[in-house]
C-alpha cells in the first residue's frame, strides 16, 4: 500500500541554473546534493517545512543517449503545479522582483486569488491564495 509521496521529478538541462532559480528566486531548499563518478548527480530540493522534495534531473549522464534525448525534449512542459500561499500579495511582489516571469496578473477567482508564472525552463505555475471560507 502506498504511504506518501516523496519525490516528484523535474526535468531539467542544467542542475546548476535549475538549483540556483528554485533557491534564489522561489525560496526552496537544497536538500541533497550527491554527485556520482559518472557525472550525474541526484540533486533534490523542497519548500521548508514540506517532506516531498523535487528532483532536479538532468538525465544526460543517467541514461542512454537516446532515453536521454526523450527526457532533455520534455524539459519546459511538465503538466501544471499550484503552489500555495498565505500572503499572494507579498509573494507575488517578491517574485517579480526576483525576476520570476508571470503570464498572467493577480485575478480573483471564486477559490481564491491566483497568477501563472514560469520557471527558466518554460514550465507553468499557478500561484495561489485560497479565499476564506
Amino acid at each position: 500500500m502506498l504511504t506518501k509521496l516523496a519525490h516528484v521529478t523535474l526535468y531539467v538541462r542544467d542542475c546548476e541554473e535549475a538549483l540556483q532559480f528554485y533557491t534564489e528566486k522561489l525560496g526552496f531548499e537544497k536538500r541533497m546534493d550527491s554527485r556520482m563518478d559518472n557525472g550525474s548527480r541526484w540533486l533534490t530540493i523542497g519548500l521548508p517545512n514540506q517532506e516531498v522534495e523535487i528532483v532536479l534531473h538532468d538525465p544526460t549522464h543517467w541514461h542512454r543517449e537516446e532515453v536521454a534525448d526523450q527526457m532533455l525534449a520534455l524539459v519546459g512542459k511538465n503538466p501544471m503545479w499550484v503552489w500555495q500561499t498565505e500572503d499572494f500579495a507579498g509573494t507575488y511582489e517578491a517574485f517579480r522582483q526576483k525576476g520570476v516571469p508571470f503570464l498572467t496578473e493577480p485575478h480573483d477567482v471564486m477559490y481564491g486569488t491566483e497568477a501563472v508564472f514560469t520557471d527558466l525552463y518554460g514550465n507553468q505555475y499557478l500561484l495561489l491564495q485560497t479565499a476564506s471560507v
